[in-house]
């Protein structure tokens, strides 16, 4: 099932997908606001998901899938 599950991740959340988060990071150490843009560059087996913060987010806090609450704003461009 979690083989699954990574597999679909892995597959929803390729290199080059913008996400935006639809609710605030609320990180001690590197909040993000609602709104802000992540360029994704890969998900590990840990479901989370790796890449950069895009303006006016900065710093390299992942996202983890399942726990923090994002939607897909730009697909991969084949």
């Amino acid at each position: 099932m979690k083989n699954d599950k990574l597999a679909e991740a892995k597959a929803l959340y390729q290199k080059g997908v913008v996400l935006e988060l639809t609710e605030a990071l609320e990180d001690p150490y590197s909040p993000k606001p609602k709104g802000a843009r992540f360029l994704v560059e890969y998900v590990d087996d840990g479901f989370n998901i790796h890449g950069s913060w895009q303006e006016p987010a900065s710093g390299g806090l992942c996202l983890i899938v399942g726990v923090d609450k994002f939607r897909i704003v730009e697909e991969q461009s084949q």
